[in-house]
C-alpha cells in the first residue's frame, strides 16, 4: 500500500505521539509498503530523520511557535496577560496566527496542511492517509482534503473530555471527523467511554477501531553500570509535567519524608515552568544535591536518563480518559518502577499489576512511616534489577510495532 502519515510536533517538539507514528511508519516500510511522512514542525526544531525506507516532507509553522512562546501556551499560572500580549505584538505573523486560532478557531495549520496533503496525493495517489493526533489540526486538514485514498485519524489522545480537548468547539470537531473520515482509530480507554451518556462518538461505532500504542521496543540505550562504590539508588521520572494532569508534588514530598541518604530523585523533562520556582525547596533542603531537576532535554538524552536510572518513576494522571503511552516505555526498559497514582481507578493500574517489578502507591495514602517504609524497601530491594525485554514484550504483545502496524493495515483495508 501507499501510505501517508500526518505528524504534528508544532506545539511540543518532543511529544511522544510523533515518535510512535514514526516508529510505526518504519515498521510498515520494513513490511514492504511505500510510506511517506508529512512533518508539521515549529520552524526551529527539525524533526529527526525519517525511519529507514520512509520519505519525509517538512511543513514549518514558525508563526505558531512564536504565538505559543508569547502566550506561554495559555498557561494559567504564567505571566500577566498584558505582558503576553505585548510580546505577541512584537511579531506580526504571531498576531495573525493568534487571530486565526483564538478568534476564528481555525489555525493556519489546517489550511496549509490540507493543501500540502492534496498536492502530495495528486503526485503519489495514496491508498490511505493517517492523521496522528493530538493535536488535531491535521485531522481537520485531512477531513477537508480532496483526495482519492482512505482517510483515517489515529487518535492517540481523546478530542473531548481530556487534556487534549479542543475547547468549546471540541464536540463539533469530533462530530465532523466522525462524519467525514473513513475510520477513527482509538485507544481502549476511549472505547470504554462510548457507553457513557452524551458520548457523540457512540453513534459511529462502525467507524471506530481500537489500536494500542506501539511502545514495546528494546531500549535504545543499554543500562549504564554504576560507578564502583556508588551506593545511591537513582530514581528518575523522565517525561513532561503539566499544571493539573501530571504533577511532581507527591513525589517531592514522599522523598522528602523518606529522607534516605542513599536515594536520589531525578526529574528529566519539561513542565517546571507551570509551578512556582520555590516548589522543590522543602525537598531540596532535605535531599541537597540528591534532588536533580534537569528540565527539558532532547529525546536522546532522555533515553540516556532512563538507562542511568536504577528505578523509574511514573507519575499518574489526574484524567482517566487516556492511557499514557510512556508507561510502555518504562516496561520496555525492564527496570523497576515506582508508580505514584493520583486516583484508585487509574486506567493504567491493570497494566502495572501485570508488570512484576512495579510498586504502586496512591497519593491519598500519604507519606506516613508505613508508606515510607514500604517504598524504601521496594527501592533498595529492586534497584538494579531488570526484566529481560523478551519477557516484557510477551506481557504486552499487542503493543509491539508489528502488531500495531498490522492493525493500521487492517483498518485501512476495512474502510
Amino acid at each position: 500500500m501507499k501510505l501517508l502519515f500526518l505528524v504534528d510536533q508544532v506545539d511540543y517538539p518532543f511529544a511522544p505521539n510523533p515518535v510512535l507514528a514514526r516508529r510505526t511508519a518504519g515498521q510498515l516500510a520494513a513490511m514492504g509498503h511505500m510510506v511517506h511522512l508529512l512533518e508539521l514542525y515549529d520552524g526551529q526544531t527539525l524533526p529527526p530523520d525519517p525511519p529507514e525506507g520512509c520519505r519525509a516532507f517538512l511543513l514549518p509553522f514558525a508563526d505558531e511557535r512564536k504565538m505559543n512562546q508569547a502566550l506561554e501556551h495559555g498557561d494559567k499560572n504564567g505571566s500577566p496577560v498584558p505582558l503576553r500580549l505585548a510580546r505577541l505584538a512584537m511579531h506580526p505573523t504571531a498576531v495573525a496566527a493568534a487571530v486565526r486560532q483564538i478568534v476564528l478557531h481555525h489555525p493556519r495549520r489546517i489550511d496549509a496542511c490540507r493543501a500540502m496533503v492534496e498536492q502530495l496525493d495528486e503526485r503519489y495517489h495514496y491508498d490511505a492517509v493517517f492523521s496522528v493526533n493530538a493535536p488535531f489540526p491535521s485531522a481537520q486538514a485531512l477531513r477537508d482534503a480532496a483526495i482519492g485514498g482512505k482517510k483515517l485519524a489515529w487518535m492517540m489522545d481523546p478530542l473531548t473530555g481530556g487534556p487534549a480537548s479542543q475547547g468549546p468547539d471540541a464536540e463539533a470537531v469530533e462530530l465532523s471527523l466522525c462524519q467525514k473520515l473513513d475510520k477513527l482509530l482509538i485507544t481502549p480507554q476511549m472505547a470504554a467511554h462510548l457507553s457513557e451518556p452524551g458520548c457523540g462518538m457512540a453513534a459511529y461505532r462502525r467507524k471506530l477501531q481500537v489500536v494500542e500504542f506501539p511502545c514495546m521496543v528494546p531500549p535504545p540505550v543499554p543500562p549504564v553500570p554504576k560507578e564502583a562504590g556508588n551506593r545511591r539508588v537513582r530514581c528518575a521520572f523522565v517525561g513532561t509535567l503539566y499544571p493539573v494532569l501530571r504533577t511532581p508534588h507527591y513525589a517531592l514530598e514522599l522523598f522528602r519524608c523518606m529522607n534516605d541518604p542513599d536515594l536520589e530523585l531525578v526529574f528529566a523533562g519539561d513542565g517546571w515552568q507551570h509551578y512556582a520556582a520555590t516548589l522543590p525547596d522543602s525537598c531540596r533542603r532535605v535531599m541537597g544535591d540528591r534532588l536533580q531537576i534537569l528540565g527539558q532535554i532532547p529525546f536522546a538524552q532522555a533515553q540516556e536518563e532512563i538507562a542511568k536510572a536504577d528505578v523509574l518513576i511514573n507519575l499518574g494522571n489526574r484524567e482517566n480518559s487516556q492511557l499514557p503511552s510512556k508507561i510502555f516505555e518504562i516496561f520496555s526498559s525492564g527496570k523497576p518502577v515506582l508508580n505514584l497514582a493520583k486516583r484508585p481507578d487509574d486506567v493504567s493500574l491493570p497494566y502495572f499489576e501485570r508488570y512484576p517489578l512495579a510498586c504502586t502507591v496512591l497519593e491519598r495514602e500519604g507519606t506516613d512511616l508505613r508508606v515510607c517504609a514500604r517504598v524504601r524497601a521496594f527501592l533498595h530491594k529492586n534497584a538494579g534489577r531488570q526484566l529481560p525485554f523478551a519477557q516484557a514484550e510477551a506481557l504486552f504483545r499487542e503493543n509491539t510495532p508489528e502488531a500495531v502496524a498490522q492493525a493500521l493495515l487492517d483498518a485501512a483495508d476495512g474502510c
